[in-house]
């Protein structure tokens, strides 16, 4: 037998019980928390800060002998473009005259 819906007699010709509406609930104040933007650059700081303390870090002689090729490198490529522009200033310096 099926049941009966809202409003609907019981088995024994009572009314159906009806569901009181709910009550709103009071609002409770919440507690007081940062901006949003505050609380993810105090998160994002706090694993950078997680993060560095897992590098491993180079040692002296590791960084003295790699800044030396870095100085080597730039100066070979200073000199490697400042002979092609000199080569090309050459070639071009009479065609520009001309005009």
């Amino acid at each position: 037998m099926a049941r009966g819906s809202e409003g609907a007699t019981g088995s024994l010709g009572k009314p159906a019980r009806v569901q009181a509406p709910e009550r709103p609930r009071p609002v409770r104040a919440a507690p007081r928390r940062l901006p949003r933007f505050i609380e993810v650059s105090i998160q994002f700081l706090k694993d950078v800060r997680a993060e560095m303390n897992r590098v491993s870090w180079p040692d002296r002689q590791s960084v003295i002998a790699s800044s030396v090729v870095v100085v080597f490198v730039l100066t070979v490529t200073a000199l490697f473009l400042g002979g092609v522009d000199l080569v090309f200033a050459k070639l071009l310096e009479p065609i520009l005259r001309s005009r």
